[in-house]
């Protein structure tokens, strides 16, 4: 069959030092692996590194089976600003101008249309359902509900007025959709919502998943020394973060927990932060003069696959309001290392029912405190890690999630092939 993948804002296959492959970019693989031709709709702008990738639309051919068609679109540099919100409008006018472009041979038997973004999503949808063919909207984020966090109760009806586009394309997406995925059964709960009072023919949750990761023994050895330079100690007990330094993320709160520790005299634990981005400066500076807080800086596959072997926890330190179950979660679950969440709703679902992890007060250094103690009581910290290797291999496992979704997607072009014999 063929398939069109519509997804903006993951790392592409083409991205210079991009090791690590996300939601998108894995159930392409499967998809080529089992025979099927894809098309996966893309930006010029890479999200991640605020770069633009090529200065117009690029069709390029990266596998046998995969093709990427990058939409041109402005750049941005704050994920939060009226620029992104033009940016993902251009990339929905882009859509529509190329897709609508394509000849009927080459259009797809399926769509999966990723959401965000809702302006492509709407596009994705309305292309959809002008050529008789199915739409699956893969909910990720609860956009645009994350911008109204953002802003204070008192002005939500305003700004609710100003996103009044945004919720316009979400319903049309949702709306004309043939079928809806979900990373979390609050996500298809929101989604249902939003479409009523149309409802789609089929719904399912998915959660996001998280490869095996390849490294030598060579690239494990060069990344412990290197490590151990920077200062990280495998004879502490290693709370690391690995992620973007964004307005989502709050390291204050562990970094205050660190300083806690240090000033009680222990040594017993060492926060590693590996990463970067919009706080990095401010973030390290709060730590500078702290003992038992290292920054690595952006780390590849090796280096993940590493700290990952010597890390006690992983740690997700979400600011109140994040919206969504990040990939964290399972990057931590995959290496079967207990997690320390700052969050509730679906992600502290995930670790309660697995039990492989704790959850803290987000803003309170000493509930952190509180929580790390809690997993170094006798045997707390190995049972959650066994559970998080289980939870990881019978619910999380990238390969077994990926044929999953290949099943439910492309079944709804078998349906469309059914009714037309």
């Amino acid at each position: 069959m063929r398939v069109w993948l519509v997804c903006i804002g993951e790392p592409l296959p083409i991205d210079k030092g991009n090791e690590r492959q996300l939601r998108t970019s894995l159930f392409a693989a499967t998809l080529a692996d089992l025979g099927h031709d894809v098309l996966w709709w893309a930006s010029t702008f890479d999200h991640n590194q605020k770069r633009q990738r090529f200065e117009r639309d690029e069709l390029i051919q990266i596998h046998p089976r995969i093709s990427l068609q990058l939409l041109h679109a402005r750049p941005y540099e704050f994920n939060i600003s009226l620029s992104r919100l033009i940016n993902h409008r251009q990339l929905g006018r882009a859509f529509r101008r190329l897709a609508g472009a394509t000849a009927a041979q080459a259009r797809p038997d399926v769509i999966l249309a990723s959401m965000p973004t809702v302006d492509l999503a709407a596009a994705a949808t309305e292309f959809g359902k002008r050529h008789d063919i199915p739409v699956v909207v893969d909910v990720r984020d609860l956009h645009p509900d994350i911008y109204l966090s953002l802003v204070p109760k008192p002005a939500r009806p305003f700004a609710r007025i100003a996103l009044a586009p945004l919720y316009r394309d979400l319903r049309i997406a949702l709306r004309l959709a043939s079928g809806t995925m979900g990373i979390a059964p609050s996500f298809l709960e929101w989604a249902s919502r939003h479409a009523a009072p149309h409802t789609t023919r089929s719904s399912a949750v998915f959660p996001l998943s998280y490869p095996e990761l390849n490294a030598s023994p060579e690239e494990l050895h060069t990344a412990a020394r290197t490590q151990a330079a920077a200062g990280v100690r495998v004879d502490r007990k290693i709370v690391w973060y690995v992620g973007t330094f964004n307005r989502w993320i709050d390291l204050r709160t562990p970094i205050e927990a660190a300083r806690l520790l240090a000033n009680a005299g222990r040594t017993d634990v060492q926060f590693v932060i590996s990463g970067s981005g919009d706080f990095d400066g401010e973030w390290r500076r709060l730590a500078a003069s702290l003992p038992n807080v290292v920054f690595t800086g952006w780390i590849g596959v090796p280096t993940i696959s590493y700290l990952r072997s010597v890390a006690w926890a992983g740690l997700a330190p979400y600011r109140p309001g994040f919206l969504t179950v990040g990939n964290k979660l399972f990057e931590y679950i995959a290496g079967g290392l207990p997690i320390l969440l700052s969050i509730g709703g679906d992600a502290s679902s995930i670790i309660e029912e697995h039990g492989c992890g704790l959850v803290y007060e987000g803003g309170n250094p000493a509930s952190l405190v509180k929580a790390i103690d809690a997993m170094s009581m006798d045997g707390v910290q190995q049972r959650m890690s066994a559970n998080a290797l289980r939870a990881h291999r019978e619910h999380f496992a990238s390969d077994k999630i990926n044929r999953q979704m290949v099943e439910f997607v492309l079944g709804f072009a078998s349906d469309r092939a059914d009714a037309f014999s």
